[in-house]
């Protein structure tokens, strides 16, 4: 295995700051199946991949879900990207990333939504250069309605990469990251303020978390020794 350093970036929630237009063009989904708004908060609470548990959390009816997937999808898509025009990064995610390459630690991006999605928008705020890899679905989005493969993803990309768990770590803002990290052997820091409550995502065990980007800087520098 290869001494090469790998960090691995969550996109949505995580790397920008896109919660609230998820959350938005959720209740847009809802209102499709006869649901009423659900509050922000609620939508922390239930939110989850795959997203058939979302819908079940806030009284969908599973078969019509399943029935219609691809409306629903358009919904979402049509609505979230309008939404997302102008989108930001979470505050320190610049710096972060230039950190990080600075002491050549490869970046990459492992996410559920699409890599035709991501890519205009690392264009759009500068961020393309600091990513090496953009591990994400090239599928409509309906698959992560009943499943998400970013574990599978994940493990074969190291594997052809030769980059071993012990130098890598994942973050993310759901609680997807902690539970690759320990299937993995990766470390792994949870970030709040992006989809989930920071109640489940203390329950879901990551080791590190951190409110901000900025102080994954320090979680780094203690794990391998980097100067901040």
């Amino acid at each position: 295995m290869s001494s090469r350093k790998l960090a691995i970036f969550d996109w949505n929630g995580t790397l920008i700051a896109d919660t609230k237009l998820a959350w938005i063009a959720s209740n847009a989904c809802l209102d499709f199946y006869g649901v009423p708004p659900i509050s922000l908060k609620r939508q922390r609470e239930t939110f989850d991949f795959p997203i058939i548990h979302y819908y079940k959390r806030n009284g969908c009816d599973i078969d019509r879900v399943l029935e219609t997937r691809e409306q629903a999808n358009e919904i979402f898509q049509t609505l979230y990207e309008k939404l997302a025009t102008n989108v930001r990064t979470r505050r320190g995610a610049r710096d972060l990333l230039e950190w990080l390459n600075a002491h050549e630690v490869t970046c990459i991006i492992l996410s559920n939504y699409l890599t035709h999605r991501i890519e205009p928008q690392l264009d759009r705020l500068k961020l393309k250069k600091y990513f090496s890899y953009i591990n994400a679905n090239n599928c409509d989005g309906t698959t992560i309605l009943s499943a998400t493969n970013k574990l599978e993803r994940l493990s074969e990309f190291m594997v052809k990469r030769g980059y071993s768990p012990v130098n890598a770590f994942i973050i993310g803002d759901s609680m997807e990251e902690p539970d690759i990290g320990r299937k993995l052997g990766i470390t792994s820091i949870g970030i709040t303020g992006g989809c989930i409550s920071e109640s489940r995502l203390s329950k879901a065990r990551p080791d590190h978390t951190i409110h901000s980007l900025p102080q994954a800087k320090t979680v780094i520098s203690n794990l391998w020794g980097l100067p901040e």
